[in-house]
């Protein structure tokens, strides 16, 4: 598949996190429902069937990401699974970077921002926080102050615009006030029930047989590449 490059203009520009063999991937917004376990899990599947050794790290105390993992069927790409809370990333931190030859963290982390100081010294390690949206009006406007806060913390960022619709009219509206507030992953993932069937499995959608909406979400993974230096 034909990696998918983001405009110049729109590209991250922040720093990179620090130099580590390990890139750390982060999933996280202002508020819940807008996609980052689905994200998250799909993402990590894609990576792995890629060859990458690649971990999941849990920090949501719903633990749904931890709930997904214990379905998985044996013989599919092993993913290594982290559950500690945001309450103790110092720890969560040490534990990822002991992992011997990692790859790839993903982490999924909960929803608002009461964990500010904690959250703050989590994204510090992100090569890249992609900030999963969906259309609505709420949620754009959560996300991005969620954007300022990042861009104030120098943190590499890009929105993804998820459970999308493009006949409605929001649909439009969001890209306009998303790419107005930072950068966006120019491609986004349509709202298919295949792709939210994988939180009910254990599987990503690119495991499902003729699934649809595997293209979505391997179009972002290019995206993500990418910006993270694979």
């Amino acid at each position: 598949r034909k990696s998918v490059e983001m405009p110049e203009e729109r590209r991250p520009t922040a720093r990179v996190g620090p130099a580590t063999t390990v890139r750390w991937l982060i999933c996280a917004s202002g508020k819940g429902g807008t996609g980052k376990t689905t994200t998250a899990l799909n993402l990590a599947t894609i990576a792995a069937a890629g060859g990458l050794k690649v971990a999941l790290l849990d920090m949501d105390d719903q633990q749904t990401l931890s709930e997904w993992y214990s379905l998985r069927p044996e013989g599919l790409p092993g993913l290594h699974l982290l559950t500690i809370p945001l309450t103790d990333v110092g720890r969560a931190i040490g534990e990822v970077e002991g992992i011997a030859g990692l790859d790839l963290v993903i982490v999924d982390t909960p929803p608002g921002l009461d964990q500010r100081i904690r959250l703050r010294e989590l994204v510090q390690h992100a090569n890249l926080v992609l900030v999963p949206t969906t259309q609505g009006p709420g949620d754009v406007r959560s996300v991005t102050e969620f954007m300022a806060t990042l861009k104030a913390l120098q943190v590499k960022a890009a929105f993804l615009l998820n459970r999308t619709n493009q006949r409605w009219g929001s649909y439009q509206e969001a890209k306009r006030k998303l790419n107005k507030a930072g950068p966006l992953c120019p491609v986004d993932v349509r709202q298919l029930r295949d792709i939210e069937a994988t939180n009910s499995h254990g599987v990503g959608i690119n495991e499902f047989d003729r699934a649809k909406g595997a293209e979505d979400l391997e179009a972002v993974w290019d995206f993500v590449r990418e910006a993270i230096g694979f």
